[in-house]
């Protein structure tokens, strides 16, 4: 079975990271101040937006609104202009801002709000990764003296021992596990009753992603994978993951749940995917549209 190529939530992000340019330490003092740069603006955990969709794009006398804790370049827009991110203290999530028509919003409502342009929450997901790195990243992993941001925000280099240090993204497979026609579809112990979606969990060190799938499969649901293969990938900022989403046949359909991390379970057949998908039955219900989970069962549903 071949699945139609999926274009995921936050991804497609158009910007030129321009990676020729980081090491230049204009880029971060005059090029900020230049006619056509803009910045997004991330406090707390939410970016800074138009009331009536998109995010904000300020400009270098905008910012100043309050002092940035961290700045970071993050590309080259279409038009030569310069994009760079920007934080502001967490205050400033909860102030009366002085510019009409712009609000914070989570990056989760953001992504669910309908009609949001695809390549801007590819650059949303940039910018939150990174941002969410360099608060977490301050301190030294290796002597714990503090550390400074280096090449336009691409890397930390310690005060003490020198060491740099890079942005991470952590891989996760997510797979939906296929026997006899019917897809296996779980309830993790965090979702409410009724919510059902793929299965997943992090690729460890020294393994594959076949290899992590068959493992997760195995570990969480009991069920062993004959055959493993990779449909798309969506980049995922809470904080900073990559989902891999494969697809996965199974030897049989016996269930064996790990019940820490999953406390039930489903066969379900494409039709009834189907109706899941439409989340009009709260006693069956499927991921929502920012999530690559939902994908990879519309994809399957729709496949002959």
């Amino acid at each position: 079975m071949s699945l139609a190529a999926i274009q995921t939530l936050y991804s497609g992000n158009p910007l030129d990271r321009a990676d020729q340019l980081r090491d230049d330490p204009a880029l971060m003092t005059e090029g900020p101040k230049e006619i056509g740069s803009r910045f997004t603006v991330m406090a707390g955990d939410r970016f800074l937006t138009l009331d009536a969709g998109g995010l904000a794009w300020l400009d270098y006398i905008g910012i100043g609104l309050y002092p940035a804790e961290e700045t970071l370049f993050l590309g080259i827009a279409e038009d030569g202009t310069k994009r760079y991110a920007v934080l502001w203290p967490t205050e400033a999530m909860d102030a009366d801002l002085p510019l009409a028509g712009l609000k914070f919003r989570d990056v989760r409502g953001i992504g669910l709000k309908a009609g949001w342009p695809d390549p801007e929450l590819g650059i949303l997901a940039q910018a939150k990764s990174m941002l969410d790195w360099h608060q977490r990243h301050r301190a030294c992993a290796q002597c714990g003296a503090p550390t400074d941001m280096v090449k336009a925000g691409y890397e930390r280099q310690c005060r003490g021992c020198g060491a740099s240090h890079f942005p991470r993204t952590d891989p996760v497979v997510i797979m939906l596990a296929l026997h006899g026609g019917k897809a296996l579809v779980a309830r993790n112990a965090k979702m409410p009753p009724g919510f059902f979606s793929a299965l997943a969990g992090f690729v460890e060190p020294g393994e594959t992603i076949e290899e992590a799938v068959a493992r997760e499969l195995f570990e969480e649901a009991g069920v062993k994978a004959t055959s493993v293969r990779y449909v798309a990938s969506q980049p995922w900022p809470f904080p900073s993951s990559l989902m891999i989403g494969c697809i996965a046949d199974v030897a049989d359909d016996k269930v064996t749940l790990d019940m820490t991390e999953l406390v039930e379970s489903r066969w379900v057949t494409k039709a009834e995917a189907k109706e899941g998908l439409k989340g009009m039955d709260p006693a069956f219900m499927l991921p929502p549209t920012i999530a690559i989970a939902r994908d990879l069962i519309t994809a399957w549903v729709k496949e002959g």
